[in-house]
């Protein structure tokens, strides 16, 4: 009789094992339909309009796309560093699925008795960022993991890196890491210092609560984590990791939009509103504009306006000592051309 059930369980156990195997199989190849929206997935991305100096007037995008691409080659080595350091340190040896970190996740979740950590590689996070929701299930993990492996046949760990560092978001609605390094420091990849990449690689975790511009103790104090784990894994100097422990960053925080000129803005919309993908194309639109002769036009305008009130109140002090300007019907306009080639240099 005991031979008899250890038979049965045997035949369970192995029936059970093959139909999980068969599923394993047919998931793994249904998922891969799904890598080509990763290898073919389109970004949306601002665009700029500038003055003729190719000075920024504004960026228009849609509440998405506020973003500005970077391929590899120019994300310093640095940035990768940091990032892999503290996101996913055997990226380049990995085949898209880390199995330590998946135990270790396993392992930390089963003794919390809930969901604490996911193990998760760049790559797995990638398809979460693009294909995949956030919901926490087997099946969906068993298809993160399927994708992962596809996309690492795919396409290359360095056009992986690319995709990601584009796609997610820094917060304060900075999308891609080119984006938030002009949005927060005002400064281009390759003129970040340690401590400033560091501020941002900390950023995808929890982008609102380390947004610098609202938490910057936080923000730091995470950016100084991962540079003590460049150094414990060997990756910086002592004196690197001094200096840059040290260092108090510029934050800057401020519109989006960065929109000086608003009626020329509103003009170049209303003349290219035939164009459909205006606003997610990334297009460079350089205008005659200059804004030197646009500020001064708004100044000039502004003092104009003011000598206008000044006036009406001293020839009508009864009428107007007591009168709010700033709900008054009083308008002005202005608009500089060069008289050789009529182009236009200021509209206000």
């Amino acid at each position: 009789m005991w031979r008899g059930i250890k038979y049965s369980f045997f035949v369970l156990s192995v029936a059970l094992g093959i139909g999980v195997c068969a599923y394993l199989i047919k998931l793994f190849y249904d998922v891969e339909t799904e890598v080509n929206k990763i290898k073919n997935y389109r970004f949306s991305f601002a665009s700029q309009i500038v003055d003729r100096k190719d000075r920024l007037i504004a960026n228009v995008f849609t509440d998405e796309n506020f973003r500005f691409y970077a391929t590899f080659d120019e994300i310093p080595p640095r940035v990768i560093e940091s990032l892999l350091a503290v996101e996913d340190t055997l990226f380049f040896e990995h085949i898209g699925i880390n199995p330590d970190a998946i135990s270790r996740a396993m392992l930390k979740n089963i003794k919390s008795m809930r969901y604490v950590e996911g193990g998760s590689t760049l790559t797995q996070q990638l398809i979460k960022n693009i294909i995949l929701g956030p919901e926490k299930t087997l099946k969906r993990k068993l298809t993160e993991v399927m994708l992962a492996i596809h996309i690492e046949r795919h396409l290359s760990k360095e056009k992986i890196l690319e995709l990601y560092l584009n796609r997610i978001s820094f917060g304060h609605g900075y999308h891609g890491i080119k984006t938030a390094a002009l949005g927060y420091f005002h400064k281009t990849l390759n003129e970040l210092t340690l401590k400033e990449i560091c501020m941002l690689v900390g950023l995808p975790k929890a982008p609102s609560f380390y947004d610098p511009t609202k938490n910057k103790e936080y923000s730091i104090a995470r950016a100084n984590d991962i540079i003590d784990r460049l150094y414990d894994i060997g990756w910086i100097s002592k004196e690197e990791q001094q200096s840059a422990l040290n260092e108090v960053p510029e934050v800057y925080n401020q519109t989006l939009t960065q929109n000086v000129a608003p009626y020329v803005v509103d003009e170049v919309l209303r003349e290219l509103a035939h164009i459909e993908d205006l606003k997610t194309g990334g297009y460079y639109i350089k205008l005659n504009i200059d804004l030197d002769y646009q500020f001064a036009a708004q100044e000039a305008l502004i003092y104009g306006y003011e000598q206008i009130n000044k006036r009406l109140i001293e020839r009508y002090p009864k009428t107007f000592t007591d009168f709010d300007f700033s709900n008054d019907t009083l308008n002005g306009a202005m608009v500089v051309t060069d008289t050789h080639t009529g182009d236009i240099l200021a509209l206000v």
